[in-house]
């Protein structure tokens, strides 16, 4: 009984590791999406993205632990580091954490940039997001930036990447 039990809760934690994985396959479709339109950038609006309550987003990058987490947020974080090579997405309502999202730098090159007041802190209201893909050497990346800001990162939506 108590394998079964340790066995249970191993299961359960290998199965909440990274969060939610379907907003991570939605946010990375329409990242990586091809058309960038007139404006060389697409707009994402993280709200409509989303299938829960949230009204707060915040960012964290690799080797953050709970306690640097729950510093940032303001209430206790359970959860895990965050990995190394990945970076968090992290979504609270009311005080409660409602999701988050883990994902890997390698896999998915998704740059966040600050902007302003916001740094890593983005409220509902302000989570529309300008992205585009750049190169940095031989290296594509993804630019995710709130879309206010995004003449601050002109000279980096200029570094196109070759055929």
């Amino acid at each position: 009984m108590k394998n079964i039990l340790l066995l249970a809760v191993v299961v359960f934690l290998c199965s909440c590791s990274g969060g939610n994985k379907q907003l991570l396959e939605k946010l990375q479709t329409a990242v990586t999406s091809e058309e960038t339109g007139t404006k060389g950038y697409r707009t994402i609006n993280l709200a409509e993205l989303t299938d829960f309550e949230w009204d707060t987003l915040y960012y964290f990058q690799e080797g953050e632990n709970p306690r640097d987490i729950s510093d940032v947020i303001g209430i206790k974080w359970d959860g895990s580091d965050v990995p190394g090579g990945h970076s968090r997405f992290l979504f609270v309502k009311d005080g409660q954490v409602s999701s988050f999202t883990d994902y890997d730098l390698t896999e998915f090159p998704l740059r966040v940039f600050g902007c302003n007041q916001d740094r890593w802190v983005y409220p509902r209201e302000r989570s529309t997001f300008a992205t585009f893909k750049y190169c940095q050497g031989d290296e594509e990346l993804y630019a995710f930036i709130p879309e206010p800001c995004l003449p601050n990162l002109s000279e980096l939506q200029n570094s196109k990447c070759p055929e």
